[in-house]
């Protein structure tokens, strides 16, 4: 679909994590505060969302007892496997981000990956080429040599992911 002008519309990738203190369906208030300034500070209005395509990916991490495989639909049949229900609840937790999107008139694709997220975001960027990745970054107040020693997802993107990035910084 081409945006007003003929062209293809940006391809935003922003990548979604839930909330560590909450737990599904509830996003991280750094990747709420990432999709939030995407859409005030690119999209901006109604008006301008069909020269955008935004792509949501959301990564669940291996420490939530789920393998490396990177399944992301399940069928009826698989419903009932404990890994399924972390896909589902990865789908489910997409929804709140997607009607956003649907909200506005935004073009929007969503989908779910396992694995350690900074390895998976930078292959998916890879795959998918968008135009921007944005991601968010909460401010932990970690000391300089705790920066160096954590690995964070936001830096590793940063560093190797084939776009370019916006790391954007928690209020909290």
């Amino acid at each position: 679909m081409a945006a007003d002008g003929g062209e293809p519309p940006t391809r935003i990738m922003v990548a979604v994590n839930e909330s560590s203190k909450v737990g599904y369906p509830r996003p991280s208030i750094s990747c709420m505060e990432a999709f939030e300034w995407v859409l005030n500070k690119i999209i901006r209005s109604k008006s301008n969302a069909s020269g955008f395509t935004i792509l949501l990916l959301h990564v669940q991490a291996p420490e939530k007892g789920i393998d490396d495989s990177d399944s992301i639909y399940a069928s009826a049949a698989d419903i009932k496997s404990p890994k399924h229900k972390e896909v589902l609840l990865g789908l489910e937790f997409l929804e709140y981000f997607q009607k956003q999107c649907r909200d506005i008139g935004l073009a929007c694709e969503a989908w779910v990956k396992r694995g350690d997220p900074r390895k998976l975001i930078c292959s998916e960027v890879k795959r998918v080429q968008p135009d921007l990745l944005v991601v968010g970054c909460s401010r932990r107040g970690l000391s300089f040599y705790q920066k160096i020693l954590i690995k964070s997802v936001s830096g590793h993107c940063r560093k190797n992911a084939d776009c370019p990035v916006a790391v954007i910084k928690s209020s909290v």
